[in-house]
């Protein structure tokens, strides 16, 4: 198969391959080369008239496309994010068709891992070293590195390690919160089995709120802080850090793992470097695990509201009832208004010249293909960044579209292992959550095998299903409960970042 028609309302289809001008596909003669991944025409469109990718609108035809000519970013105009051309935020209603069925499975996933006195299950038993303020980053870094690659007793499951970050002072009071809020759930994550808080002294986030935070989150874990200015320096703060952390290390090694199921999942759901085969093969796939994973009692995350834009007629549709079904709407096209604000196209920055060049010609298009997944069930809450998941089932978070910052806030939120799936590829990875990365292309899973986990491609190929690559993140998943470690372990990703809400002052 050299093409694929998503929908039968859609009048493009996607080239799986390369394909050349006069050949055959899905009926139609191609009028001109087209690059793999990229659109075609497979009816004649209106200058004007709506582009239908997804049974959805993913722009408008910016001059008359014949049957068989590629679609792209020189003759499809975008609807949404277009602050160049609108003052507010379109209303494009739309009506959602050819709904997927929840999947299902059978199986029993046993996880091992490390059952906390609260309840939650920890894929990993992680000592955490963090700055409450960036003057503190390069204090942290030297206690931590100390272990990393010094000769202290570590495992796959427990070891130390650490984040560095640009924010805690200079802030105004909601991004002061903010910060204080990523680091405190970060440090109460289930994954952290102990934390160090580094600071400075006279930071607008000090450490001591930082880990009164945690502690009143976690109350079981040894939380404890120091600050270079009351400690006498850099050299002898590295000194107590070493102490604090080497006995922390000690006790955390000395932890039994239990058995877990599904239901103690947290997963977050992320895609990045995205082409247009994510929302064919690697989401999709995501979203089959993400249905099984809520099936059997666990919670899953979808956040990257940019990349809803587009899409939120879907999810509003799938929510559990009328209150976050408006939820849905406020906080997507809320996110929207801020970017049309600013007065530039979202084209450009979402979808990223990566993206674009993977076939994608809309922020549009790349949402109706990153709400795959999350699967197909319910929509049971949204949540602002950062905040903690407590609810079983499919919760929105607020986030931006930035793959690190993302990331950052559903670890804070509470997620314990993430599914991230890319077309470009990217070795990004929490240092405290196991990252699974995901291709949906066997050419950047071949490129990039020392960064990607998974090869959704074989979907594209027709070599495996859907819910058989959904079944093998499962799988994976249980593996990694098991000590398995992921690429990014390997590579010692430690990718961290917590989104700015205003300006320094």
């Amino acid at each position: 198969m050299k093409g694929i028609h998503v929908s039968e309302l859609d009048n493009v289809a996607t080239a799986l391959e390369a394909l050349s001008k006069g050949s055959e596909v899905l009926g139609v003669t191609i009028r001109e080369d087209i690059p793999s991944g990229h659109k075609f025409a497979t009816q004649n469109i209106r200058s004007g008239q709506p582009i239908i990718k997804y049974a959805s609108h993913i722009g408008i035809a910016a001059k008359p496309i014949q049957v068989g000519e590629w679609v792209h970013v020189h003759n499809l105009e975008g609807e949404r994010g277009r602050g160049d051309t609108d003052h507010t935020v379109r209303e494009i209603k739309q009506q959602v068709h050819g709904t997927r069925e929840i999947a299902h499975s059978c199986k029993n996933y046993e996880l091992q891992g490390y059952r906390r006195p609260d309840g939650s299950f920890g894929f990993r038993n992680h000592v955490l070293v963090i700055p409450s303020v960036h003057c503190a980053n390069k204090v942290v870094e030297r206690i931590a590195n100390t272990f990393i690659y010094g000769t202290a007793c570590q495992t796959t499951d427990t070891s130390v390690v650490y984040v560095t970050h640009q924010h805690g002072c200079s802030e105004l009071s909601y991004d002061a919160r903010q910060t204080r809020d990523v680091l405190a759930g970060t440090g109460a994550n289930p994954n952290v089995a102990a934390v160090l808080v580094v600071g400075l002294g006279c930071e607008g986030v000090p450490a001591r709120e930082v880990a009164d935070e945690i502690k009143s989150r976690a109350p079981y874990k040894p939380i404890e802080y120091l600050t270079i200015q009351e400690t006498g320096g850099t050299e002898k703060s590295i000194k107590k850090g070493i102490k604090i952390v080497q006995n922390m290390l000690d006790k955390a090694l000395t932890a039994v793992k239990s058995k877990g199921t599904l239901a103690d999942v947290v997963l977050g759901t992320e895609c990045g470097g995205s082409d247009s085969f994510s929302g064919l093969s690697a989401n999709p796939s995501l979203g089959d695990a993400s249905d099984i994973v809520i099936q059997q009692g666990g919670s899953v995350i979808l956040a990257e509201t940019t990349e809803l834009i587009g899409a939120e007629h879907i999810l509003a549709a799938r929510a559990v009832n009328a209150a976050v079904s408006q939820q849905v709407m406020d906080t997507i096209k809320g996110f929207e208004n801020t970017v049309i604000q600013a007065h530039a196209d979202i084209r450009g920055a979402n979808p990223s010249p990566g993206n674009i060049e993977g076939g994608l010609s809309s922020i549009e298009e790349k949402s109706l293909g990153c709400v795959y997944k999350a699967g197909n069930q319910l929509v049971v809450a949204v949540k602002q960044y950062a905040q903690p998941i407590t609810d079983i089932g499919l919760t929105f978070m607020n986030t931006p579209g930035n793959d690190i910052e993302q990331l950052s806030g559903m670890v804070a939120g509470g997620c314990n292992i993430c599914v991230f799936t890319t077309g470009r590829g990217t070795p990004t990875g929490s240092p405290i959550t196991p990252t699974i990365k995901i291709a949906s292309n066997s050419q950047v899973f071949q490129s990039m095998n020392d960064s990607i986990d998974l090869n959704a491609g074989t979907v594209i190929e027709g070599k495996r299903t859907i819910q058989e690559v959904g079944e093998e993140i499962l799988d994976y998943m249980v593996k990694i409960s098991q000590g398995t470690r992921t690429k990014a372990e390997i590579n010692k990703q430690n990718d961290f970042s917590i989104w700015r809400l205003a300006t320094t002052v």
